[in-house]
């Protein structure tokens, strides 16, 4: 996160107060105080080495998904920004000693311990104090980030509800015309007669899950094999979809996941995606205890689809209202993959009678 002028003025001005109490604790005298005019600048450069060492560590973490929660945190922070501080003060300050021994007029290394053991010591005093007024600022970024990504997360939530909202259907009006369509075909078109039961299963199951903020992953995989069963009937051979199941089938209702997901990761693939019976597009399901992941070969349309980027969003905001764990996407230049968190019944709930 970018800084204000005015931090790097309130690290300036620690710097010269440093250098003005270290010059006066020196002297016993006004006689013998002397403020070298470079003093404070190379304390700045200082400070600024040792927030960007704590910046850095700090990226790391959440790179890694670290919870930036409690003070172990900082303070494995603090000491990791301390060991590597010290590492780098200490190399810095050997080398050049080093080299200014070799110079004419340059005076013999001193490898006397105390020399080391002094400069170490007063590394470690100027990162802790560096390092212990800079943490409150982490913290404090830290604290307005998570706020910012929860209004971000609250308002995509409430986008997608009205979206839903504004795509509802009168369910009685659908069924009826699925009804009075069904019967008007006749009986030998048994293909008519399938692409009608699994129209209306499709959307039986929109309408009785809308509501709902989990169902059992067995109830979604119908669905998306419904949805499947319509691409296939529209686009024949274009697509080929493929199921790898790595749970036990007994295990697959005690898994819970939003309703519809799998289906917007479908439409997600299918709309940013080329196929043709030439070169079908290869679509994955693969479902783990932990995971669903929906995978498919990269071959883009020739005219990019408009709005990319914006349905991941909104699927990221309803999951990370269920889970702590974030929707994952993983990509190459061949394929291009969205693992989703599973959900668990709890084991009572799942003992119960049903």
């Amino acid at each position: 996160m970018r800084k204000s002028i005015w931090f790097y003025g309130f690290l300036l001005g620690l710097a010269t107060l440093l250098a003005v109490f270290t010059r006066l604790t020196l002297a016993g005298r006004a006689e013998d105080f002397q403020l070298f005019p470079d003093a404070p600048f190379w304390l700045f450069l200082q400070a600024l080495l040792i927030v960007y060492l704590l910046d850095t560590l700090d990226r790391r973490a959440r790179r890694r998904q670290v919870a930036a929660e409690g003070a172990g945190y900082y303070l494995r922070l603090l000491l990791g920004g301390g060991l590597l501080y010290a590492l780098l003060m200490q190399t810095l300050g050997l080398t050049i000693a080093f080299g200014f021994s070799w110079l004419p007029a340059g005076r013999a290394f001193d490898w006397g311990w105390y020399r080391l053991v002094r400069g170490l010591f007063l590394d470690l005093f100027y990162y802790l104090m560096v390092g212990g007024i800079y943490l409150p600022f982490l913290y404090q970024q830290h604290a307005a980030r998570l706020r910012l990504e929860l209004e971000q997360l609250e308002k995509e939530a409430t986008e997608a509800r009205l979206r839903a909202l504004q795509q509802h259907v009168d369910p009685h009006f659908l069924f009826n015309n699925l009804n009075i369509l069904a019967a008007l075909i006749e009986p030998e078109n048994a293909a008519a007669h399938d692409y009608v039961t699994h129209l209306a299963s499709l959307y039986r199951y929109l309408v009785r899950t809308r509501s709902l903020d989990a169902v059992p992953l067995t109830e979604e995989l119908d669905f998306l094999r419904d949805y499947q069963f319509l691409l296939r009937r529209r686009f024949g051979s274009a697509y080929i979809f493929e199921e790898d199941i790595l749970v036990p089938a007994a295990e697959l209702p005690q898994l819970l996941i939003p309703p519809g997901v799998g289906q917007e990761l479908l439409t997600n693939a299918l709309k940013h995606n080329l196929g043709s019976r030439a070169r079908p597009l290869r679509v994955q399901l693969i479902i783990t205890a932990t995971s669903l992941e929906v995978r498919n070969a990269r071959q883009p349309r020739p005219v990019p689809a408009t709005g990319e980027g914006s349905g991941l969003a909104g699927l990221r905001a309803r999951l990370a209202l269920l889970h702590d764990v974030p929707v994952r996407v993983e990509e190459s230049a061949e394929w291009f993959s969205v693992v989703l968190p599973l959900g668990r019944l709890a084991p009572a709930t799942a003992s119960a009678p049903a």
